[in-house]
């Protein structure tokens, strides 16, 4: 299956029509983009819910299914023993492209070791070490376990979530061969996208997403009704969109204004600017192309308020000349523009493809998790910069993880695997959920053999819990409010406990 195809749920035209109001890049031919940007703004906070203070929630997803049992590997014992020795059988050896060229274990060699629970050691793949550093780079390069993704973990500012994936309920290798609670379309691309942004894995029709549906909840605590709360760096997505909130689509420069539009920040094209503002000015008998033509301008003035407000914010970090590295820097910008865009509570959304590699898979994810190490960490290093690190969470989300069984050239579609959850108030250096104790014999002691054939592993995590862990961290109540934004969540958390479902935060 080809990038275009793994990435479908992102141009979907449900999506789409849901979402494209909140389009913050406007061009001289689309001044309607931003229609729907004061609907941004409607949503009424819950009583049960009132947080206060600031937070940011950073959702970056790996579009294609990232190999991450490649990212989070079995560290202890040989290549013919123990856990590492499992992991070298289950992928088809060490790879070797002279020997081995369809093996899919790394080299232990090459592996950052890092702590994990019970006394047990796991490795990261060597490009999780990967950083930005300033020009010129240091000489020699600092001990691996102190940069970039490793050096957070080492830290104490970084935990993974182990063999997580979407869920209807706890599910267990009977009811997988009974086909019974299941979610639809498993090992697809468009659905699995689907079910980690709604958090509703037993339908194709929710046009809603838990971080759209957070923002219902908590929009009113901003006080700027130009700007929503979901802000994606990446064009629309569905884990944005709520019933009545939409993402703010911007680019790693801002939001684009209008050609010649000065609006009330200045007059540098006046001529320019007369003639616009004559259109929208003027006195329209049809009500609704009035209201049509003042949204427009609203719009137009956001996007001017925003460029403006992010533009003041200087970010000395160093970010490599990256996608995902220039997406988050963007991010930190709009964040250190909190205050002048009068947010409280923001929820980004940046993405990186790439990641579906039936074959090439060892090249492939070396380029693209030194992207994302370098990416976390300068991200990270810029929260530090602007003194709110303890305030913003960063996770990653994948469609699914990947076979840990080799097709001869790289992986194929699998369910349950790794992510990162990153920030201040993490509780880091941890591994969350259970990661199997042996990959070639994976049996869980509730859900039973979690191998479905091949490597695919039944999740022993849901996306859920992970989930609810950051919206309660974010000021949702664990009450009905959360049922609201994780409608499933009771299946896996009861209502009252003030921790989240996995403890993910100090």
């Amino acid at each position: 299956m080809n990038l275009h195809s793994s990435e479908s749920i992102f141009t979907s035209r449900r999506a789409l029509l849901k979402a494209a109001g909140g389009c913050g890049l406007m061009t001289n031919t689309s001044l309607m983009a931003t229609l729907l940007n004061l609907q941004a703004t409607k949503s009424l906070m819950a009583a049960e819910t009132n947080p206060t203070g600031y937070k940011a929630i950073v959702c970056l997803f790996l579009l294609g299914g990232n190999d991450s049992y490649n990212m989070l590997t079995p560290y202890d014992g040989t290549a013919t023993s123990g856990e590492y020795g499992d992991y070298v059988d289950v992928r088809g050896g060490i790879n070797d492209p002279d020997t081995n060229p369809g093996g899919l274990a790394l080299d232990q060699s090459s592996l950052v070791s890092i702590a994990g629970p019970d006394s047990r050691n796991f490795g990261l793949h060597p490009a999780m070490a990967a950083q930005a550093f300033a020009d010129p780079e240091p000489d020699p390069l600092p001990d691996p376990s102190t940069t970039g993704v490793a050096g957070l973990y080492n830290a104490g500012k970084l935990s993974f979530v182990s063999n997580v994936g979407s869920l209807i309920e706890p599910t267990t290798r009977d009811q997988y061969n009974a086909r019974a609670g299941l979610p639809l379309g498993l090992f697809s691309h468009a659905d699995l996208q689907r079910h980690w942004q709604t958090g509703f894995p037993q339908s194709r029709s929710k046009i809603t997403g838990w971080g759209g549906r957070m923002a219902d909840l908590l929009q009113s605590t901003n006080s700027n009704p130009s700007v929503s709360m979901n802000i994606s760096v990446n064009g629309m997505n569905l884990f944005q969109t709520g019933s009545d909130v939409v993402p703010y689509a911007i680019g790693n420069n801002g939001a684009t204004k209008v050609n010649g539009y000065a609006g009330s920040l200045g007059r540098q094209d006046r001529m320019n600017s007369r003639a616009i503002n004559n259109i929208l000015d003027q006195t329209y008998n049809d009500l609704l192309a009035k209201s049509f033509a003042e949204t427009n301008r609203n719009s137009a003035d956001a996007a001017l308020q925003f460029n403006t407000a992010t533009d003041a914010v200087d970010i000395n970090t160093p970010f490599a000349s990256e996608n995902p590295s220039n997406q988050l820097k963007m991010v930190a910008k709009v964040i250190g523009a909190r205050a002048s865009l009068g947010q409280t509570r923001q929820i980004f959304f940046v993405t990186n493809g790439g990641w579906d590699n039936h074959s090439g898979l060892i090249g492939a994810q070396q380029t693209n998790l030194a992207e994302v190490s370098r990416a976390i960490r300068s991200f990270y290093d810029a929260t530090v910069e602007l003194g709110i690190q303890n305030d913003v969470a960063l996770f990653t989300a994948s469609d699914f993880a990947r076979t840990l069984g080799t097709n001869g050239q790289g992986s194929d579609h699998a369910w349950g695997g790794n992510q990162i959850v990153a920030g201040g108030s993490v509780d880091g250096g941890k591994l969350f959920g259970k990661y199997p104790t042996s990959l070639s014999t994976p049996v869980d002691s509730i859900a039973g053999n979690l191998n479905l054939g091949r490597g695919r592993l039944i999740p022993t995590t849901s996306v859920d819990e992970m989930a609810a862990d950051l919206a309660m961290w974010f000021g949702v109540g664990n009450n009905q409010d959360l049922v609201d934004v994780i409608p499933n969540i009771r299946n896996f958390f009861s209502s009252g406990s003030t921790a989240g479902p996995l403890g993910l935060f100090t």
